[in-house]
């Protein structure tokens, strides 16, 4: 914490209790605030409090001042001012929201009443300052995230508690000058894949150009550390909606990306398509507890057998972090040409600790962008970072070109050389094109509106034997060639054919690996609006045949593969939807005596909605893998392989106030061998049950249940079992409730570790109660888990009674208790208790 925090902490007190002093003098411009009385009215409301506290605590007074940093052993105060506007500040400028100064905005607590832990404020300019500039402002400091839809977590599982962040966002911006912002921050550098990538600051990010010239600069302190969820290309799909454990938390708040990525099956460091997911629409994300739950499931390869991946990258916060100090200069002679040269620094902090993404000390970078009209576009960059972690300087370069040569015809390149040890800030999706060279070349030539073909080459070469991305013994080199034709006769009747090569040897020792790969495929596949009964029908039909030919002539790998796919999906008008896809895949070995393979694979999607108050998902994957029998159709499953998965979700609304909602989803992946074993299964279910009357009582009921079993040498299983129920009435502000109760069942084994039992509850309760007029009393009750192996339990108990006079104040004097339950942890245990005295005031 700054000197100038601390004396502001030590100030403030007094300036709150001046402030009252003078309070009458306020109340001259607080008026009801009407758009129609003129420009320059404005609401105004204030809000203070201060809290002297006498506390004697027992145990650990050193864990008890750590775990609850606004208190301490003894006499301590606590004060929080708030005001509220809405209106025009002046004749160009607009204010709306609640801005809070709280003698805690620099602490990650968990509070007994976070309710008026909050600021949302924002201020804009309704017309230009000056010139054409203006101004947007916006403050965000809300440990219970309960002002943006986009945070709500309307889980009753989840707790009620969550570090407080203040998060600030000014911006100055010109149509013709560029703009500068400050705060909390996500900034990149124009036409740079290699320096500046979207990374989490808080600081200042300027973007400004006059006439030809361009100037990015960026300053401040990163936002925890860079990380990307599972191997180097993500988390592989496997037919469910998660969920999905993330590897640190607390998660810095927006900066997660999540997307769905299909790769090449033949070469997972090439990707064929990418789709974005959004937040709350797609998925949804628990920061604090850092898991993600997809809404719908994934399926774990498309009709084509290519695998499919969750990638999901995020920032997440940690005590200390590193500064970071740089910028761009670009020239923009013309409006077809852009040059640009960019340097970044990073100022460490050798507190700044944790697992993830690395990043350089430092970074140069040069980039170039071209757009000549009938000629086309272009870009290359290239960059060098250097770490005292990592030797001497590794670079990045990226070349390409697009063109549009003819009305018909199309042409690209591109070309990319990512070192292996090349580190940026930090853009994660290099991770799986690092150690490597890829040389892309293609065309496209039109027929007709409805007939194209389509030529390229590709060429992937690794850099370094053995690197940390993408190792290999020597450097593997891969050429590809593809011809293709595409004709869309109609909606109804669409048609593909694409013939490929790959040849792959190793560069350093052709003896280790020489082979080619010839592949022929076809696609057919059209939709009918009206087929029948049903609204729309979708069909598709993939067919592969594949030879692998091993030129070394070891003869154990030569194969033929006949892989074909047929996709159906209906829509009837009464909202049902039945999609299904049925593969098969038959791979025969041509040396003598060694034995075919056969996997079978079954991916159905239900959707049904007889009714607006009734909705139903069904999803499965089921893969069969066979060994060969008498009859082709008639193939055993092999003892070897079994894998599967499904989820069932339901939503139904019984009555016009109660809504329930449910899911199961489970994955099992079992793998045999003559010298061990492996099983693993996912299971995870959940229930909902809300119940609305009126406006003033409301009831919610929830259930979650979680178990990760794995066999094979080192067996293990974790269990976790949420139950919780949560009841909210509300009168007026004196009269009101709410109480909570989780139960947390957990049972945890890895061997050798004998197996550890806990149970655990989150408890919420709390309310208040008029006693007369002016007299009232309240009080709460929470017990919340730490964030331990098997979670201890940690207590607030608080209790008052208090006078509220007519005109602007409050007087309570009450008695708290806090409790560190650490069963785990015995040497930690502390109790905290006594007395404090609450002074609230109101403009």
């Amino acid at each position: 914490m700054s000197k100038f925090t601390r004396y502001l902490r030590c100030c403030l007190p007094g300036i709150f209790l001046i402030v009252f002093s003078v309070q009458t003098s306020f109340s001259g411009v607080i008026k009801k605030y009407e758009p129609a009385l003129g420009a320059d009215d404005l609401f105004l409301i204030g809000f203070g409090e201060l809290i002297f506290h006498s506390l004697s605590v027992s145990g650990n007074v050193s864990a008890f001042e750590s775990g609850n940093p606004w208190l301490k052993d003894g006499f301590s105060s606590n004060y929080r001012m708030s005001l509220f506007s809405n209106g025009n500040l002046s004749r160009k400028l607009f204010v709306n929201g609640t801005a809070i100064i709280d003698s805690r905005v620099d602490d990650e607590y968990r509070t007994v009443d976070p309710s008026i832990f909050r600021l949302k404020m924002s201020v804009k300019s309704t017309e230009p300052l000056w010139d054409d500039w203006r101004f947007t402002g916006e403050g965000m400091y809300d440990p219970q995230r309960r002002w943006e839809i986009g945070n709500l977590d309307t889980r009753l599982l989840t707790q009620p508690q969550e570090p407080a962040r203040l998060e600030l966002l000014a911006r100055l911006e010109s149509d013709k000058y560029g703009y500068i912002e400050g705060g909390s921050l996500r900034p990149s550098f124009e036409n740079s894949s290699f320096s500046l990538h979207r990374r989490s600051l808080f600081g200042v990010f300027a973007d400004i150009n006059h006439g030809k010239i361009g100037f990015e600069a960026v300053g401040g302190k990163l936002e925890g550390k860079s990380f990307r969820e599972g191997t180097s290309v993500g988390i592989r799909a496997n037919g469910t909606t998660g969920p999905y454990d993330l590897s640190h938390a607390p998660i810095t708040r927006g900066s997660e990306e999540v997307k769905i990525e299909v790769r090449d099956r033949f070469d997972s460091s090439t990707v064929i398509s990418t789709k974005m997911l959004l937040s709350d629409i797609d998925y949804n994300i628990d920061y604090l507890r850092g898991r993600i739950i997809l809404n719908e499931p994934v399926a774990s390869e498309t009709i084509a057998s290519d695998p499919v991946f969750i990638v999901i990258t995020y920032d997440y916060q940690r005590e200390e972090n590193d500064e970071l100090a740089g910028g761009r200069f670009s020239l923009r002679p013309n409006d077809e040409f852009e040059g640009g040269l960019s340097w970044l620094h990073r100022f460490r902090d050798n507190k700044a600790i944790g697992a993830g993404e690395d990043e350089p000390d430092d970074l140069g970078a040069i980039d170039v962008t071209f757009d000549i009209d009938k000629v086309g576009s272009g870009y290359l960059e290239f960059a060098g970072s250097e770490s005292d972690d990592l030797s001497g300087s590794n670079q990045a370069f990226r070349a390409g070109v697009i063109s549009q040569v003819s009305e018909k015809l199309s042409v690209s390149a591109d070309f990319q050389k990512v070192d292996d040890q090349f580190i940026s800030f930090t853009n994660s999706d290099l991770n799986p094109a690092k150690n490597q060279q890829r040389l892309n070349l293609g065309g496209t030539y039109d027929l007709n509106e409805k007939q194209s073909f389509s030529l390229s080459y590709g060429n992937i070469l690794g850099l370094e034997a053995g690197g940390q991305y993408n190792p290999y013994p020597g450097r593997r080199d891969e050429n590809k060639y593809i011809l293709g034709y595409r004709n869309r006769l109609s909606k109804a009747f669409r048609f593909g054919l694409m013939l490929e090569q790959r040849d792959v040897k190793n560069k350093d020792n052709p003896l280790n690996e020489d082979n080619h790969q010839r592949r022929v495929v076809v696609d057919l596949n059209g939709t009918r609006d009206e087929f029948g009964f049903l609204r729309q029908f979708s069909y598709g039909l993939h067919y592969e045949l594949i030879a692998f030919r091993n030129d070394l002539n070891l003869g154990t790998m030569d194969n033929n593969t006949n892989q074909a796919a047929l996709s159906l999906s209906s829509e009837s008008e009464k909202g049902y939807l039945i999609e299904l896809i049925q593969k098969i895949r038959y791979q025969d070995f041509k040396e003598p005596g060694v034995a075919g393979e056969r996997e079978d694979g079954t991916f159905l999607t239900i959707r049904l909605q007889p009714r607006k108050d009734l909705s139903s998902l069904l999803t499965a994957e089921y893969k069969r893998f066979t060994r060969p029998g008498d009859k082709l159709s008639l193939w055993p499953d092999s003892p070897f392989k079994i894998e599967r998965s499904g989820t069932f979700a339901l939503e139904y609304l019984p009555f016009e106030n109660l809504k329930t909602i449910g899911k199961v989803g489970r994955y099992d992946r079992q793998r045999w061998a003559a010298d061990s074993t492996s099983r693993s299964t996912d299971d995870f279910a959940m229930g909902q049950l809300v119940w609305f009357y009126k406006h003033h009582l409301s009831a919610a009921a929830e259930s979650e249940y979680r178990y990760i079993k794995s066999e094979g040498n080192v067996p293990s299983r974790n269990k976790t079992w949420d139950l919780g129920f949560k009841l909210n009435w509300n009168k007026d502000r004196f009269n009101q409730l709410t109480g909570g109760i989780i139960r947390r069942q957990q049972i945890a084994e890895y061997p050798p570790t004998p197996e550890m039992k806990s149970v655990s509850y989150i408890l919420l309760a709390g309310g208040s109660v008029s006693l007369t007029r002016n007299f009232f009393a309240r009080g709460s009750l929470k017990t919340i888990l730490l964030r331990e192996a098997l979670e201890d339990e940690k207590t607030y108990f608080q209790i008052e009674a208090g006078y509220e006079g007519k005109s602007w104040y409050r007087l309570s004097i009450g008695y708290e208790q806090i409790e560190n339950d650490t069963k785990n942890y015995p040497d930690r245990y502390y109790r905290g208790q006594g007395i404090f005295i609450r002074l609230t005031g109101k403009l």
